[in-house]
């Protein structure tokens, strides 16, 4: 039980910095695009006509499509780190931490897919206002989302079987 007491420590002091720097590094990006340097959406983009007004409102738009998936992901490493601190207090099977997991794996597998949507969407927002047309969408797709989409569904079977399995022990 040590064990698990020190690596769950070990893993918390890991998780602790990654829990500020992910929508610090996920958001810094977003902000900056949609409402600090309101220029920066046209200039040196292939997406958007240069001389394009873009309202308050497609950047509200934009901004919020890509944020959905950060707060997920974000709800994912809270519910990771309290299952550490579940597990740091020696609570190991129980239904409190099966449902943390089931809780992470939802989420991340959430902001994963979300990601991927937003990015085939982006183009479609950001050109909305071309003299010419919007773009159509773009089926793009990240290898590192997939991953991690999939690693999200084996959290999330990983929770259910757990939660099972501690049902079936109690029966017993």
């Amino acid at each position: 039980m040590e064990r698990i007491r020190s690596l769950s420590s070990l893993a918390m002091i890991i998780m602790l910095p990654m829990m500020i720097y992910y929508p610090y590094e996920a958001l810094s990006w977003n902000l900056q695009l949609s409402f600090l340097d309101w220029g920066r959406w046209a200039r040196d983009n292939s997406w958007v006509h240069p001389f394009a007004e873009i309202p308050l409102s497609a950047r509200i738009l934009f901004f919020t499509i890509w944020a959905i998936p950060v707060l997920l992901g974000v709800i994912g490493y809270l519910a990771g780190f309290s299952a550490l601190i579940l597990l740091r207090r020696g609570v190991v099977f129980d239904q409190q931490i099966a449902r943390r997991i089931t809780l992470m794996g939802s989420m991340i597998f959430s902001s994963s897919a979300l990601a991927l949507l937003a990015g085939a969407v982006s183009p479609m927002i950001r050109s909305w206002h071309n003299p010419d047309g919007p773009l159509p969408l773009r089926f793009w797709y990240d290898s590192g989302n997939i991953g991690l989409a999939f690693c999200g569904l084996t959290f999330l079977f990983l929770g259910l079987v757990m939660r099972e399995a501690i049902k079936i022990a109690r029966e017993n």
